[in-house]
């Protein structure tokens, strides 16, 4: 499985990254949207986990992000992460999408959890909200 994990915070990247990635899943990183958007067209992904905010102006990047992989690779499955959530973001990124939504703080362990999970299975949300 070959997995992008896409957020401006280098610390949290660093550590998915690391707890991610074993001899099953590759891990690639990006921090900026030009260098997700780079990456998306330039290699093929399983999964996607985007952070909803990159530093930029509209506030919403990733949700570009997420508009841009379910029209073009609709076969994706991506996990919407954010510090910023409330509930209208959540319905937008389901609205657009999403095949998880978590808010920040989310460990690693109910990332990797979802990413291994049938798409139809969202029993881990329940676990990470809790």
């Amino acid at each position: 499985m070959k997995v992008l994990v896409i957020d401006d915070e280098k610390i949290f990247l660093l550590g998915i990254k690391k707890f991610l990635e074993n001899p099953e899943i590759m891990v690639d990183t990006a921090e900026t949207f030009e260098d997700a958007m780079y990456l998306l067209n330039n290699s093929s992904y399983n999964a996607v986990i985007v952070d909803i905010r990159l530093s930029g102006t509209s506030g919403e990047e990733g949700l570009d992000i997420l508009r841009y992989i379910k029209k073009y690779k609709p076969d994706k499955k991506v996990i919407v992460i954010t510090g910023y959530g409330d509930q209208e973001i959540r319905q937008k990124a389901y609205d657009l999408g999403a095949d998880f939504y978590y808010e920040k703080p989310v460990s690693a362990e109910v990332l990797l959890k979802s990413l291994l999970c049938k798409n139809s299975d969202k029993i881990f949300e329940v676990e990470n909200e809790i």
